[in-house]
């Protein structure tokens, strides 16, 4: 019996342990589960919650519509045009080499190129953010096509801008790039700048406030587009425009399911300059192939009518972002394409100068009107000589008669009278010079004003007379920008009036309503008698209008033409005979001006131009200022048709190209 039944007894003993490993088995189970369960709600619930949320839906930022650039008539200078740009949010990438890879071949990129733009976006993985901007209508619909294996990528319509040329006046537009991180800086800077002016006292700024300082100074983010140069950087808080926001609902793959504006943005101001842009053109084609600058404005309340360099660059290469390579060939031009020549070119003002000098002495009662010094073709100063242009001389000159043939002893003599130190204070106080002009442009340079103290610092050296007499025909250490040269010759103009030359007549919002208007601003008066200002005046008009008078190659039939010529010297041109035989390098010429204004009698335009490393101002630069006058007075008039002007040169030349 007990041997029948132990098997059993066996059998049954298992089957117990095996329910009693099973029970508790499932009782651990449900334990794990439990405690799995209480940490995904308790613990992680929140975060887990806002996941879920932010997969199904997404807050994404709407760019707004940058503001319009226009001339003074109201003709667009700077529209936009719809733009697509490729979007990546950075959450949704799995395999991030893979993605740039699909996206280098579907766009034309190279897997370098992108894996840069990659690593430059910002660092929150929840944004989105621009990767390519101005997809191509072909790069468009590849990706498009393709976007169920794209994760994280979507597109994105903005806008770019579309300038009505791309030459016409590159360098006052400016272009736009992706912001830097030291402006970010200064914006961010800027902003902790407000706030602690608002507590002065120390006491906490409430939350809201801070939200609205943030959004009235229209803070940017990595990766935005601003304005690099010109109107676009100056202008840059008006017409950047308030951006939006949006809420986005998506789909598991990230596809877009419905959209709905939270804020909307607002559009920039529309910036009208006093830009004219068919004198702009002129002058832009008069310039073409040579290195230069021109420069028009009206002397009776310097606003800019035109502003040329050249060479310039095209603003078409920065719409959809420059290359690498292009960028590249631009600042390593040696003929310096991206420079604005006008504000940012320093050069001394050669003969310009000798009317600063006429009125600074005046001002001083250093000489009169009849002060009369004798010029026998050179100055000796111990064993220097000083040369005048003339060599045989000009005689007894007078201060009219100086400033009509441009005679360098007389004012080598002038020069010495006033000193160096009072030179520059009078030219800093009357006329600006060495300083900023104020101009509503970035980079602006100030050229330089030397004196005594000045070359001290710099060189260490004490200054001599032998250092005032190149200083007082407008050479020496002494430099100016054309900018700097068309401002004087306003003054002049004018009746002794210096005012803040600018170029932003004024803001306007999208209706057309005027926000903002830039009224002339009064910086000095010269305090030169009438009478003897009038002199000076009479000097310039002979320049132009008398025979023998150095820029009479400037004169137009029917206008009455003031104005002055001046050859800066590059290098000691003895050894050379003459620009026309090309015996002189292109680096080693003498740089050209003339500057001048129109009618002498009652003044509505002064216009300056500087031509580099090609001869004399009054042989290649003086032609230039009468055709830019000439369009000024009858728009009719073009180059073709202009008569020529009383004289005719014994030579004719023409000016030389770059090389």
């Amino acid at each position: 019996m007990i041997s029948s039944q132990t098997p059993l007894a066996d059998q049954h003993g298992k089957s117990g342990r095996h329910y009693y490993l099973m029970f508790w088995g499932m009782i651990f189970f449900f334990i794990i589960l439990g405690l799995r369960l209480w940490y995904l709600q308790i613990i992680k619930g929140e975060e887990l919650r806002r996941r879920s949320e932010s997969n199904r839906t997404e807050m994404v930022e709407m760019n707004s519509v940058r503001g319009l650039v226009q001339d003074r008539h109201g003709l667009v200078l700077l529209d936009n045009r719809a733009s697509f740009d490729l979007c990546l949010k950075k959450s949704e990438v799995k395999d991030v080499p893979a993605l740039l890879a699909e996206l280098a071949h579907l766009t034309g990129r190279s897997d370098a190129e992108l894996a840069a733009r990659y690593e430059a976006l910002p660092p929150s993985r929840q944004a989105v953010s621009v990767l390519i901007r101005g997809l191509t209508r072909e790069q468009l619909v590849a990706v498009e096509s393709r976007r169920w294996r794209l994760p994280g990528v979507s597109i994105q319509v903005s806008t770019a801008r579309a300038p009505l040329s791309d030459v016409l006046a590159s360098h006052v537009l400016g272009y736009m790039g992706q912001i830097g991180k030291r402006q970010l800086e200064s914006e961010r800077q800027r902003i902790e700048d407000t706030l602690r002016d608002l507590n002065r006292e120390g006491e906490k700024i409430d939350e809201t406030v801070i939200k609205t300082v943030e959004t009235d100074l229209k803070p940017h983010r990595p990766g935005d587009l601003v304005g690099q140069s010109g109107v676009e950087q100056s202008m840059e808080w008006y017409l950047q425009g308030r951006r939006g926001t949006a809420r986005r609902e998506v789909d598991s793959r990230g596809r877009i399911l419905r959209e709905t504006v939270v804020t909307r943005p607002g559009p920039g101001y529309n910036i009208r300059l006093t830009l004219d842009s068919r004198l702009q053109a002129l002058a832009q084609s008069l310039l073409a192939g040579r290195a230069g600058s021109i420069v028009m404005m009206d002397p009776r309340n310097f606003e800019i009518l035109a502003m040329a360099s050249s060479p310039t660059f095209s603003l078409n290469d920065f719409v959809e972002g420059i290359s690498s390579e292009r960028w590249k060939s631009l600042q390593n031009d040696p003929f310096l394409p991206m420079t604005n020549r006008a504000v940012a070119g320093q050069y001394s003002p050669g003969s310009t100068f000798k009317m600063v000098v006429a009125l600074a002495a005046l001002a001083d009662g250093l000489i009169t009107p009849e002060t009369i010094f004798h010029c026998r073709g050179s100055l000796k100063l111990g064993d220097r000589v000083f040369n005048c242009h003339n060599k045989y001389g000009h005689g007894a000159v007078n201060l009219r008669q100086s400033l009509k043939v441009s005679c360098d002893v007389y004012y080598y003599e002038v020069g010495r009278k006033i000193g160096a130190d009072r030179l520059a204070q009078l030219a800093r106080d009357f006329f600006g010079l060495g300083r900023k002009t104020g101009v509503d442009l970035p980079a602006e340079q100030t050229g330089l004003m030397p004196d005594s103290d000045w070359l001290k610092r710099r060189y260490q050296k004490r200054w001599s007379t032998g250092d005032t007499l190149p200083m007082a025909i407008g050479q020496g250490y002494l430099t100016t920008t054309p900018l700097q040269v068309a401002q004087f010759t306003a003054v002049v103009a004018n009746g002794g009036l210096l005012y803040r030359p600018h170029l932003v007549k004024e803001v306007l919002d999208v209706n057309g309503a005027v926000v903002k208007s830039f009224e002339p601003e009064l910086v000095s008066k010269i305090k030169v008698a009438p009478a003897y200002l009038e002199v000076v005046k009479q000097g310039l008009a002979a320049v132009v209008g008398e025979a023998g008078g150095s820029g009479w190659r400037a004169a137009l039939p029917g206008v009455k033409v003031s104005g002055k010529t001046g050859t800066t010297q590059v290098v000691s041109l003895k050894r050379f005979q003459s620009y026309a035989k090309g015996k002189v390098p292109y680096k080693d010429r003498d740089h050209a001006w003339f500057t001048g204004y129109a009618p002498s009698d009652r003044p509505e335009v002064a216009v300056t131009v500087l031509l580099e490393n090609t001869g004399g101002g009054g042989t290649f630069s003086a032609p230039l200022a009468r055709q830019m006058m000439a369009a000024y007075f009858d728009p009719a008039i073009v180059a073709e048709t202009l008569p020529p002007p009383q004289e005719q040169p014994d030579e004719a030349e023409e000016p030389p190209l770059l090389p």
